[in-house]
């Protein structure tokens, strides 16, 4: 598809195109140089086509609307939003050099558990300021994690599409339609899987530990041919064994593994408890971080698990409990059982109907802001 702008064209006035990044089904992305500033930047705009959608439209703008609230460094920085002399919106974000997570598995394989850690810790301190805000991201994987540098020169995530991102703000508008597939099958929650809508801060925590175990492995955990047959995997399959010559660190594969609990009681809570999970096998700089993960929960949401010590031991298999640490009591894990065969047949049906009606170029649209992140 050819774009509908050229290099040395200057939008909005103020923004010369220096070359075309990407042209998708519902917009385009584009290297750009603000004028007046002499900055590079990356400016993405829907297609005239697209602004008659409803949903994407709302998803643009609600991308802008999410980014701009968050100030950690480890989320893409909006610079600038409006509508050019075509009527068509655009954001202006950040310009990123580097490369996304899922280029670097492809490229280099499996990654060490030090490193992998380091970029998972980064990313929990984007995601710890979005929950603090009542924003569920729901996309996140390996695309969505952009490794760029620092101003002095250190290796940098950078957290990206908060297009679907979920507010659980009361009155705030939550755009989402029963009907599409919102977020990336290999790395959606059961829960999330039965419905877009009914999720919560422990989505994103279940997508955490796909993207560890494919970090540390090379591969993800659940794999398909299709969406249906993914959909079954991912509530009735246990997770798969850990090959035995991985030479994972003790006690790595239960961090993992608490991650992808179905049961969401028994599942990390938040962000904050994961962080203090992965921090044995973090780097040594990591335990700023961790603390500040906390610090962020604890200051915008009143949470008391950010009271919790970074000592904190990570509990053993058969121990996981809730806050407080209790015990699984045999009711729940009956209950649990129960619940995840009647979730089953539930996401069959669902997924039946969502493959039916998903809107295509919405799911267009995800593939190009995976091009706006390679900028």
């Amino acid at each position: 598809m050819s774009a509908p702008v050229r290099s040395g064209e200057v939008l909005a006035g103020k923004y010369r195109v220096e070359r075309v990044l990407g042209v998708g089904g519902m917009g385009v992305v584009v290297a750009a140089r603000h004028l007046q500033l002499d900055q590079p930047v990356a400016l993405t705009f829907l297609l005239p086509e697209a602004i008659a959608n409803a949903e994407a439209s709302s998803r643009f703008l609600r991308e802008a609307r999410n980014a701009v609230r968050l100030k950690s460094e480890h989320v893409a920085r909006v610079i600038d939003v409006g509508t050019l002399e075509t009527g068509a919106p655009y954001i202006v974000m950040e310009y990123l050099e580097g490369s996304d997570l899922c280029e670097i598995v492809e490229k280099h394989g499996a990654l060490p558990v030090s490193l992998a850690v380091d970029y998972v810790l980064q990313a929990c301190d984007a995601i710890a300021e979005a929950h603090s805000l009542g924003i569920v991201h729901r996309d996140l994987k390996p695309q969505n994690l952009f490794v760029t540098r620092g101003h002095d020169g250190s290796t940098l995530i950078k957290v990206l599409d908060f297009g679907i991102s979920k507010s659980t703000v009361a009155g705030d508008l939550v755009a989402t339609r029963t009907q599409a597939v919102m977020g990336s099958p290999a790395y959606m929650s059961p829960e999330q899987m039965r419905s877009a809508k009914l999720v919560d801060a422990r989505t994103d925590v279940w997508a955490l530990g796909v993207i560890l175990y494919q970090l540390v492995l090379g591969h993800v955990p659940w794999d398909a041919e299709t969406f249906t047959e993914l959909c079954f995997k991912v509530a009735m399959d246990p997770l798969p064994p850990f090959p035995g010559g991985s030479a994972l660190p003790p006690g790595f594969e239960d961090v993992v593994r608490r991650c992808l609990e179905k049961d969401l009681h028994r599942r990390f809570p938040d962000v904050y408890h994961l962080a203090v999970a992965l921090h044995p096998y973090a780097p040594p700089q990591a335990q700023p971080l961790v603390e500040r993960i906390g610090r962020v929960l604890r200051g915008e949401t009143g949470n008391p698990v950010a009271q919790t010590q970074i000592a904190t031991p990570v509990p053993g298999p058969g121990t996981w409990g809730d806050v407080a640490g209790q015990k699984v009591t045999i009711q729940r894990r009956r209950r649990a059982a129960i619940g995840g065969v009647l979730a089953a047949i539930g996401i069959a049906g669902i997924v039946v109907v969502a493959l039916i009606v998903a809107d295509i170029a919405v799911l267009e649209y995800l593939g190009l802001r995976r091009l706006s992140a390679a900028a």
